[in-house]
């Protein structure tokens, strides 16, 4: 019995280590093998806690992104389209609060963005078209009292 679950331990570690994949980056695009890699992507740091999960397709990031704080809760997340931010993107602080939210059209910023401090009150609404800053922008205090705005137009 112990020679068994030693060689089943054995031949499921050669497997693990024959079907592991050398994912390697460069100038933006996730190889394997040489070829752009088409899958999931997943990033661990030196210990081996889990960094990042990214959506890969044709070699690109396309899909949706989340990056982990070391404690393991989700730091932030949003989606790619062809290696490029789009729609929403979420930030959260390590205990697992939102702290931010954003938007994306091609990699630009667009539309409002928002940022929360730690204890939930929000502090900045600014916005954004295509990268560019439009609109009013607001900041409040501590307490969630409006202490300034700026008007922002892309003429």
């Amino acid at each position: 019995m112990k020679k068994w679950i030693v060689l089943f331990s054995l031949s499921l570690f050669m497997t693990l280590e024959i079907t592991a994949q050398n994912i390697t980056q460069k100038d933006g695009i996730y190889y394997s093998d040489n070829k752009p890699y088409n899958g999931t992507y997943t990033s661990v740091d030196a210990s081996g806690k889990k960094k990042s999960t990214i959506d890969v397709v044709d070699g690109k990031a396309n899909g949706t992104v989340t990056y982990y704080y070391e404690n393991g809760n989700v730091m932030e997340s949003g989606a790619f389209v062809n290696n490029e931010k789009s729609g929403e993107w979420t930030r959260w602080d390590e205990a697992g609060h939102k702290t931010a939210q954003a938007f994306y059209v091609m990699g630009k910023k667009n539309g409002t963005w928002l940022i929360w401090d730690m204890k939930g009150i929000k502090r900045y609404e600014m916005n954004y078209a295509m990268g560019e800053k439009t609109g009013t922008w607001r900041m409040w205090d501590e307490k969630g009292n409006l202490s300034s705005e700026k008007s922002y137009s892309n003429i």
